[in-house]
C-alpha cells in the first residue's frame, strides 16, 4: 500500500515540477498535446493517459446508464399507452 502511495506522489510530482495542469495535460487536443506531453516525464504521461481513460469510462458509463433509463421510460410510456388502448370503450355503432 505505501509503495502505491509513493508511485502516486512521485507522478504527481512529475507534472508538478513542469509547472504544468494535470487537466491541461488530461484533456489537450492534437498536435498541442502531442508536443506537450513529449516534454514531460514519461511517468506523468502515463499517469495523464490512465486518469483520461478513467474519466472517459467513467463518462461512458454515466451516458450508457441514461441510455437505459430513457429506454426503460419509452417502453413504460408505450406500456401505458397500449393499455389505455385496450381500456378504452369501444364505439357501437346504432342501427
Amino acid at each position: 500500500m505505501a509503495q502505491e502511495k509513493d508511485k502516486v506522489e512521485a507522478r504527481a510530482e512529475a507534472g508538478g515540477q513542469w509547472g504544468i495542469c494535470p487537466l491541461a495535460a488530461l484533456f489537450g487536443l492534437g498536435v498541442l498535446r502531442d508536443r506537450m506531453l513529449d516534454c514531460l516525464p514519461p511517468e506523468f504521461v502515463e499517469h495523464a493517459a490512465g486518469a483520461r481513460r478513467e474519466v472517459l469510462l467513467a463518462l461512458k458509463s454515466l451516458v450508457d446508464e441514461a441510455l437505459r433509463r430513457e429506454e426503460a421510460q419509452l417502453a413504460a410510456y408505450r406500456r401505458r399507452q397500449e393499455e389505455r388502448a385496450a381500456n378504452r370503450p369501444q364505439k357501437v355503432a346504432v342501427e
